[in-house]
């Protein structure tokens, strides 16, 4: 299990003033198996109206031994009508899934 509170300014959004991050995140293991969850907010810049954004992620992974893996994963973002998170259109919102092998050499 994981948290983290970020304090920044005008980090993606020049004068856009000062915002408050946060993320928490869990992790479930079971033999083999391993259960993520996390969810993110990235709040809004003091000087952008509605520039909030709100990330959430489900995934999966499969240990097929110590140094290889499986896994699979899906994310959503959901921007307030300012944000732009993963996409170039103002309010838009993002999801994706992905399948993959990770190993370790």
């Amino acid at each position: 299990m994981g948290a983290y509170v970020q304090r920044d300014k005008n980090v993606f959004i020049a004068n856009g003033g000062n915002r408050t991050n946060l993320r928490l995140s869990a992790a479930y293991i079971m033999g083999v198996s391993e259960f993520h969850v996390n969810v993110g907010r990235a709040g809004d810049y003091s000087k952008v109206s509605n520039s909030a954004a709100t990330q959430y992620t489900l995934g999966y992974n499969y240990n097929l031994s110590k140094r290889t893996k499986i896994y699979t994963y899906y994310t959503r973002i959901n921007n307030s009508q300012a944000a732009t998170y993963g996409v170039s259109a103002p309010g838009n919102d993002f999801s994706s899934f992905a399948v993959g092998v990770r190993h370790n050499f």
